[in-house]
């Protein structure tokens, strides 16, 4: 798979959106009064983590992970 190309960028592109999804409603439950066992606790570490997951298997299946492997 070519590096840079348009998939490439929408996966990293949409990587950053979960992650910014999942701060804006952790965030918001925090603000609110939420606690680490609120739903949208949970919910808003299971969206930064889906974000970061993704961004971490793009970048190996692309070629661009740890130089040693």
């Amino acid at each position: 798979m070519k590096q840079g190309g348009v998939y490439d960028r929408s996966i990293r592109t949409f990587s950053i959106v979960y992650l910014a999804i999942g701060i804006v409603i952790l965030t918001m439950t925090l603000i609110r009064g939420g606690g680490p066992t609120s739903v949208g606790f949970l919910i808003g570490i299971a969206f930064i983590g889906v974000g970061v997951g993704r961004y971490l298997i793009q970048r190996k299946v692309a070629g661009q992970g740890n130089p040693e492997e």
